[in-house]
């Protein structure tokens, strides 16, 4: 540190999108990080090596800097390597957390980081510690539970997987986002929680909402990244108690603490200008600015106040003491760049195989009538011969990888390399079952079972916010089920739900005779078959209490009469369950 000039430092402070910088600026300024936000390819292609190609080339602009100090570049890396075309995309967090299998979950971990190191990357936006109490929340399936213990146990096996003792293909972890993000009012994306800061201190301590932070910075979390919310109307970026006084000081935290997309311009100053809030955020403990198109700004900011006696060059320093720890800790100034071989990894059968374990495993069977006084539905699926399979979800990679991939929000179609439901169930089964397959649950009269896929539409965060009245199924899909039973009404129904949350349909449970969710996938529907039609069992569990109705939600951990399925449901394909009686919307 001795050696940089003060624009250098705060050069290192830097993390802009990679849309907005080139190599030459990335060489001339000595940046100290870029990202790619979600679905920011190289202009080139989203294939493996086009991501190698443009971050290798602003790694070795770093490396052609005055000092030569390596780049950190962050990637929104939450379920798989999942911007990148071909990668393995496994369940969302809602989905492994469904699993209780820390040890898996571990390894889904390793493998994302494998595949993120691949292209070139080292720091993962991942994993996220929120544990959503209100699933009207648009990130709830970025969470592994609503129980803030449970979050604590697979953050820190996530944060083990990543990291991995910094080996040749680990990368950085961050734990997100800090802090109380699943309290907000009405779930809303980037809202206030309703508290004082007293009461917001109780609720830290009483609901246990530091545990996920301790475990992962125990795990070793080498960075943090703040919350959009506020608290009491504070936002997190500019909250000195929470990233300092509670954070640093109370937790130990030693890593370097990064604001989120943007964030810094939500915080709220006298005179809203840019510069007050630069400060206030670095005031309040802020090391590495995502400032992915005001960074220039953001960085003549820092440069004038420290030059006017504003701050003090000590504070400068301290985070670049931060930001060079992080990269010294992780080996990169003597391992900066990525070995194209590295690609080979990306997508093989051996990391699929785990995808499609973690599939089998966060399968969570909700509901299974008796189709027989000796066969429940579920047993007695593998003796039917005629099935149907309905719901455009059913063939629809994009819809069961859901947000985050491919692109910010996520699309349905063909968006990336994969098995969707159908094609894993109709591998499955081969010549010994008739599988036919109808998007609206049309002309299948004689099927003696229809699996009928209930999806929602793919987001992310502020996009997937719902209110009470909206947090269902379209109309469209709910109305298949009432078509297949005008057609036969012998029919079995199955619901197979694939779904970000728990999600009202309270009017579809006694028209079903079994309820699956699958949650939100990834890439490998084989794994759904390998339980409905294979050797393996359901075993997943619910870590969110499941409302009947949306209207129910703030009720839902206080008036078991609400509660469709409690937390911790979950049945095996022999078992049966007694569901409470409805209640009145």
């Amino acid at each position: 540190m001795q050696y940089m000039t003060l624009k250098e430092k705060v050069a290192q402070m830097m993390q802009p999108e990679r849309m907005d910088i080139s190599p030459t600026m990335v060489k001339n300024l000595g940046i100290g990080s870029v990202l790619s936000g979600g679905g920011a390819s190289s202009s080139s292609g989203n294939k493996p090596e086009d991501w190698y190609a443009y971050i290798n080339s602003v790694e070795e602009a770093a490396l052609e800097a005055r000092l030569g100090i390596p780049l950190l570049y962050g990637i929104d890396s939450v379920h798989g390597d999942n911007n990148v075309y071909g990668a393995t995309i496994f369940p969302h967090n809602i989905g492994i957390g469904a699993t209780g299998d820390l040890v898996l979950a571990e390894e889904i971990a390793e493998i994302t980081a494998e595949e993120t190191h691949a292209i070139g990357a080292n720091w993962a936006f991942a994993p996220c510690l929120g544990n959503a109490q209100n699933e009207l929340w648009g990130r709830t399936y970025e969470c592994f539970s609503e129980d803030a213990d449970v979050v604590a146990q697979f953050g820190a096996a996530y944060v083990s997987g990543l990291q991995n003792g910094f080996g040749d293909t680990s990368v950085a972890a961050c734990a997100k986002h800090y802090i109380g993000e699943g309290y907000t009012f009405m779930g809303v994306n980037q809202g206030n929680v309703n508290m004082s800061e007293e009461e917001f201190a109780e609720l830290l301590e009483s609901e246990h909402l530091l545990e996920p932070y301790i475990s992962a910075i125990e795990a070793g979390a080498v960075t943090v990244m703040a919350s959009y919310n506020s608290v009491d109307g504070k936002k997190c970026h500019g909250n000195k108690w929470l990233l300092t006084d509670v954070l640093r000081d109370q937790l130990g935290f030693e890593g370097l603490v990064i604001s989120d997309y943007d964030g810094i311009d939500q915080i709220k100053v006298p005179n809203g200008t840019y510069k007050e809030k630069v400060l206030a955020a670095l005031d309040a403990g802020v090391d590495m600015f995502m400032e992915p198109y005001d960074w220039e700004d953001c960085m003549d900011v820092l440069i004038d106040a420290v030059q006017d006696g504003e701050i003090s060059i000590d504070r400068i320093n301290l985070s670049v003491e931060r930001i060079l720890k992080v990269k010294f800790d992780m080996g990169l100034f003597e391992h900066p760049l990525t070995d194209p071989a590295e690609l080979e990894a990306i997508g093989t059968p051996e990391h699929r195989e785990v995808a499609r374990q973690a599939v089998r495993e966060s399968l969570v069977l909700l509901k299974n009538d008796m189709a027989t006084e000796e066969q429940t539905v579920m047993e007695a699926l593998r003796d039917y011969t005629d099935i149907a399979v309905v719901g455009k979800g059913a063939n629809d990679i994009g819809t069961q990888c859901g947000g985050w991939t491919i692109t910010w929000t996520g699309m349905a179609g063909h968006i990336t390399e994969g098995t969707t439901v159908l094609e894993g169930i109709e591998q499955a089964v081969g010549e010994e079952k008739h599988i036919t397959y109808s998007e609206d649950g049309s002309e299948l009269g004689d099927a003696q079972a229809a699996i009928v896929v209930l999806s929602e539409i793919p987001y992310s965060e502020t996009g997937g916010d719902r209110n009470k009245g909206n947090l269902i199924f379209m109309s469209s899909q709910r109305q298949m089920i009432d078509r297949l039973k005008e057609q036969n009404s012998d029919m079995k129904i199955i619901l197979l739900l694939l779904s970000g949350r728990p999600i009202t349909i309270a009017e579809e449970v006694k028209k079903a005779d079994a309820i699956i969710a699958a949650w939100l996938p990834g890439s490998e529907g084989q794994g759904v078959a390998d339980v409905l039609f294979g050797d393996y069992d359901f075993t997943g569990h619910l870590e969110f209490t499941w409302p009947w109705y949306a209207s129910d939600i703030d009720d839902k951990h206080t008036e078991e009469s609400v509660v469709l399925f409690p937390y911790g449901s979950g049945l095996t394909r022999s078992e049966t369950v007694e569901l409470s009686e409805k209640p009145e919307q």
